[in-house]
């Protein structure tokens, strides 16, 4: 192996000394001479023993040409018959880092770009070579951080499964890494605490006499700021003896723009109604971005798209709409920008938002799915006679003429909610109760059934509830039809002239957002008397208070940290709830505590009445409205009722270079009553042949494709999204993390500088020795050219032929 093969053609130099001594031996003549004729008797005598010396001078001459051009070409190879140790066994173990940050293109002092993650599979390419051809055995572990990370969370936390080399001797073919070399870095956000874990154990098991660490990253300042937990992972290595090498992949960073969200806005999503859909983009960048167009699409999935089609990247109908435009975005800043979708069909929709090409290719696209049905009904039981209350309700939520809001009220009697079951109930989207004067158990037991599978109830409460009854019926065996237990009716104060009204918004993030930015003097017409008040809550113990400042400190945690927490939307002037909402398993429930009779206000006549019922209404029916998008490293399942659907399926994964390859499975696992299910899971596909996890792992679009019980097919798109935060592309600062790891021994450097050390380290060893044989060579060359020659002492007599004198110390005759 040689470092430089341009060089090789220098090894014709080699026959230079031959080709000397054959055109020096063409010079001889024969020549008939005397006084020669007893020197040939003796060189005849001789001749095997003179030939042999001048061979051994040829030779060694021939040897030092040689070397003298190995030394030039660099070679390395041959050093296992130069080894004098043998039998030493050293583990190397590489840790690569293959979070989606690590595929990071910037481009390093104006070369050509390369991602950071390829810079790592060269540095390791490197090592590899290297240790191939140096003395020793030498074993070869490489992981990877997400199929670490995957093993660890399926509870799997053997080092064997998450290596993609577990213990391998190194082989100078170079085919042990081949399956390695041909891995991109994964769509994952992950940190490297499971595959430094899992590397000790597979170190602990493994004997050796020397070990080795390499640890093959970008270094973010996202993850490596604050190292403690890494290097509380790391000490555990370090400490018995294992040396440990740091490899940085990351050039310096370029501009990074990244679409962190993509989510039609909470409504009723009905085919025919537009939909409005925002987009959020961050500028992870270090300077200022303008004009930036975002382009947006909607693949449309209607009745006529039935099958798969694998030659496309997507099967449904894409249409364009119109950029959006992004004027100046400073660094470190998001925006949001909302565009609007009409589509007419029933079915389930895909949604695309890009941006244009940087440094993080990844995170320049988001999708998400709208699923749209038809129109469907609500529930509305009003206590009243008169049905006041109802009728506002369905004014709102069916206004006739050309508005449509996707809602069918169904006004009843309270008779028809005494004998319901969670049947009767299953048909409506949405459930409205005015002023019920109380509840049966029964119809209690099925509204938490209701709103638990993905229901929305509201209340208004007016002044024919009982209290007592609601209480021990809504809240009772593990009931939450409630946000808290009624207390009394409160008449409200007399304010003042510093109070813009009786009504104000209460916390952020609810369901009346929409209207917040309009200020507390859009609710000011609003005139309140009385309301119901609630049980004050009980203070948080120490520890449930801990819990949620670490759930809020997570970065997907959700807005609602407490499944069942009670959020005021609307409050009264003296800070008491008038409107809360909270969630029971997958539904929803909001709670008015005021009539809608005009009684104790006069609510339904102001302005803001409309859009809060639309708001509430949105919040109710979203309850039940499946998933939008999934996070690429999320369970994939589909729930099929056996009535509808037949079992077979297919999943085709998303590409982006056709053809497809659709997996196909057949649901057998029991989802409910009449239903089966077909789950697709990236930690138990680690582990299994039959279907690749980086198939699962991808983002962009899914397809299932299903046969309904009519024959017909059907194409349901499912959009798989990265989890945000890896766009940052911030270096730590390798001074301050050092220090922060100390007392651990670290050595850092670059994949440039690690490659081109790795592809000398040893040839020094080589190198040393092929000097001293040189040395020796040449001294031998010396000695053999002194021993090959004719020399006398001084003291020699000369042996006289006439007129001429042989003098063996001048190498020939002279004449005296």
């Amino acid at each position: 192996m040689f470092l430089y093969p341009a060089l090789l053609a220098g090894f014709f130099f080699v026959a230079v000394p031959l080709l000397v001594h054959l055109i020096n031996m063409l010079r001889h003549r024969k020549q008939r001479w005397a006084a020669m004729d007893f020197l040939l008797a003796s060189y005849r005598k001789q001749k095997k023993w003179i030939r042999m010396r001048q061979l051994l001078l040829l030779l060694a001459r021939l040897a030092v040409a040689a070397l003298l051009i190995a030394l030039l070409c660099g070679w390395t190879g041959g050093r296992q018959l130069l080894s004098v140790l043998g039998g030493q066994t050293t583990h190397h173990v590489v840790i690569l880092d293959d979070s989606y940050s690590m595929g990071d293109s910037s481009s390093a002092g104006g070369g050509e770009a390369a991602t950071a993650y390829g810079r790592a599979l060269q540095s390791l390419q490197a090592l590899t070579q290297q240790l191939a051809g140096d003395d020793g055995n030498h074993q070869l572990t490489v992981m990877r951080a997400s199929r670490a990370a995957l093993a660890v969370r399926g509870g799997n936390e053997s080092g064997d499964v998450a290596a993609d080399l577990s213990a391998q001797t190194i082989t100078p073919d170079g085919r042990l890494i081949s399956r390695v070399m041909s891995t991109t870095a994964s769509p994952m956000r992950t940190d490297l605490i499971a595959a430094i874990d899992l590397a000790a154990q597979l170190m602990n098991a493994t004997p050796a006499d020397t070990s080795y660490l390499y640890i093959a990253s970008d270094f973010r300042a996202r993850d490596w700021a604050t190292p403690e937990r890494i290097a509380e992972s790391m000490r555990g290595i370090e400490g018995k003896g294992t040396e440990i090498r740091m490899i940085d992949c990351a050039a310096t960073p370029d501009g990074n723009l990244a679409i962190t969200n993509v989510t039609p806005v909470q409504d009723v999503w009905v085919a025919g109604v537009p939909v409005v859909v925002r987009a959020t983009i961050k500028n992870y960048g270090q300077s200022e971005v303008s004009n930036v167009a975002v382009g947006c699409r909607v693949i449309r999935y209607g009745e006529d798209v039935q099958t798969i089609n694998v030659a496309e990247s997507v099967s449904g109908k894409v249409e364009s709409l119109p950029a959006l435009m992004i004027e100046t975005l400073a660094p470190g800043a998001e925006v949001t920008k909302s565009f609007q979708v009409f589509v007419n069909e029933v079915g389930t929709h895909a949604i695309e938002v890009t941006l244009p090409d940087d440094a993080l290719a990844i995170d320049n696209s988001r999708m998400c799915t709208l699923p749209l049905s038809s129109d469907a009904k609500v529930l509305v039981i009003d206590s009243d006679p008169d049905a006041i209350g109802a009728y506002h309700i369905s004014s709102v939520l069916n206004p006739g003429s050309q508005v449509r809001i996707g809602a069918i009220p169904d006004i009843q009697a309270p008779a028809f909610l005494r004998s319901a079951t969670f049947d009767d109930l299953a048909q409506y989207r949405a459930i409205y109760l005015v002023d019920l004067p109380e509840v049966t158990d029964s119809a209690a037991a099925a509204l938490q059934t209701y709103v638990e599978r993905g229901g929305g109830i509201a209340w208004f409460l007016g002044g024919n509830v009982q209290a007592e009854s609601y209480n021990r019926v809504l809240l009772g065996t593990d009931r939450q039809l409630l946000p808290r237990a009624l207390e009394q009716t409160v008449e409200l104060p007399d304010g003042d002239s510093s109070k813009s009204g009786d009504i104000v918004f209460g916390d952020t993030d609810t369901l009346i957002d929409p209207l917040r930015s309009i200020g507390d003097a859009s609710l000011s017409l609003i005139g309140l008397s009385q309301s119901w008040t609630l049980v004050p809550a009980a203070e948080p113990t120490e520890d449930e208070t801990t819990a949620m400042e670490t759930a809020s400190a997570e970065e997907d945690s959700p807005a609602e940290i407490e499944a069942g927490r009670v959020r005021t939307v609307l409050a009264r002037r003296d800070t008491l709830p008038l409107v809360t909402q909270h969630t029971v398993g997958q539904g929803r429930v909001v709670t008015i505590l005021t009539g809608l009779d005009g009684g104790w206000s006069n609510w339904t006549g102001d302005p803001t009445f409309v859009p809060f019922l639309l708001l509430t209404n949105a919040s109710l029916w979203s309850g039940a409205a499946p998933a939008t998008q999934r996070l690429v490293d999320a369970p994939l399942q589909k729930v099929l009722a056996t009535n509808n659907y037949f079992p077979e399926t297919k999943l085709a994964p998303p590409s982006t270079a056709p053809p497809r390859v659709p997996i196909e499975a057949t649901a057998s696992e029991k989802a409910g009553d009449d239903k089966v299910a077909v789950t697709y899971q990236p930690d138990d596909s680690l582990i299994s042949e039959a279907i690749d996890v980086d198939d699962l792992l991808r983002p962009g679009v899914f397809e299932w494709g299903l046969i309904q019980s009519n024959g017909n097919g059907q194409v349901i798109p499912v959009a798989s999204v990265i989890r945000v935060g890896e766009g940052d592309l911030r270096r730590a600062d390798q001074a301050e993390l050092v220090q922060s790891l100390l007392p651990m021994q670290i050595k850092f450097t670059s994949s440039a500088d690690y490659t081109e050390q790795v592809s000398t380290a040893g040839s020094s060893t080589i190198t040393l020795v092929m000097l001293a044989l040189l040395a020796l060579i040449l001294a031998a060359e010396q000695a053999l050219a002194y021993w090959a020659s004719y020399h006398v002492s001084s003291s020699a007599t000369p042996l006289k032929t006439g007129p001429w004198t042989l003098d063996h110390s001048r190498g020939g005759r002279h004449h005296e």
